[in-house]
């Protein structure tokens, strides 16, 4: 990626391959120096499902940090698929080390791509049909309901963290099947499933907090989990019930090439809990002495 900057705007140009086929589109967004992110508007970009170079597109915006690693600076994020393709495209990780010109190797010059063409794929590509809907579950108003706080004895201050444990502790959890995968891992990504109406959760992982306070919106909330031997679950503990309850959210998982599409909802009683369980590698017969 070669970018130019003035003032906060951003524009230049993303190179990425698909097989042979080497793929160019314009970006442009801007960068806030304060806190050091760079955020890019929606610009297409292959399917990853796609068969060849002229498939069906994502829409996808980057939001990236600027950082500093072993002298080097680098843009560490993802390009996130927008609210309407989050079903059919999932985030993508990504790490830009920024390039240092030599005299064999000069500064890449911005090519002229056809911004136009970007422009219409936008536009003029209708949404690919989803065989997978998530249901929207009726909600009541709860606008005033809320966590309650949990008390400490005296001269026994505990964290947040330990606050929020012994809360998801008091509530039950919700029964679900284990889901065996073949995977070293989970990629996650949270949205609020149906209006958002400021739903707020903590995520949990084998009960232990991942992240808290996080806003369920139509932006998504990714994590990236690792699979241990045995049962893994996920937790979603309900902060609030947002201006309608129940909390809810739509989880959309990937396990190496497993897509799972799940519907999580969670009160002030009840926990949403989804498990998996890692498939356990058979010994190649032909590696064995």
């Amino acid at each position: 990626m070669v970018l130019k900057q003035k003032g906060n705007k951003v524009t230049g140009q993303l190179n990425y391959f698909y097989r042979s086929a080497e793929i160019k589109v314009k970006v442009r967004g801007t960068f806030d120096p304060r806190y050091r992110v760079l955020e890019l508007t929606p610009q297409p970009m292959l399917n990853f499902l796609a068969k060849n170079a002229n498939g069906a597109d994502c829409p996808m915006e980057g939001s990236f940090t600027l950082k500093t690693v072993k002298g080097q600076k680098v843009l560490v994020g993802q390009f996130n698929p927008i609210y309407e393709y989050r079903v059919t495209c999932p985030a993508i990780d990504v790490r830009f080390t920024k390039f240092v010109p030599t005299k064999d190797q000069p500064t890449p010059v911005l090519e002229d791509v056809d911004d136009s063409t970007a422009a219409a794929k936008l536009t003029t590509r209708s949404l690919p049909d989803v065989t997978m809907r998530p249901a929207i579950i009726s909600k009541q108003d709860t606008s005033k309901k809320s966590i309650a706080s949990i008390s400490s004895p005296a001269n026994k201050p505990i964290s947040v963290e330990q606050q929020i444990l012994q809360a998801l502790k008091l509530r039950s959890f919700e029964e679900s099947p284990i889901v065996d995968v073949d995977a070293d891992s989970l990629k996650v990504a949270l949205y609020d499933n149906g209006e958002v109406d400021n739903d707020t959760i903590s995520l949990f992982y084998n009960r232990n907090l991942v992240a808290t306070q996080q806003m369920l919106s139509d932006k998504p909330l990714n994590f990236t989990l690792p699979l241990h031997a045995g049962v893994n679950e996920i937790s979603m503990f309900a902060e609030n019930l947002g201006k309608i309850a129940p909390n809810t959210a739509l989880a959309i998982i990937y396990a190496g090439e497993q897509r799972f599409e799940l519907n999580l909802t969670s009160t002030l009683n009840k926990n949403a809990a989804i498990r998996f369980r890692k498939k356990e590698k058979k010994a190649d017969p032909k590696n064995i002495n």
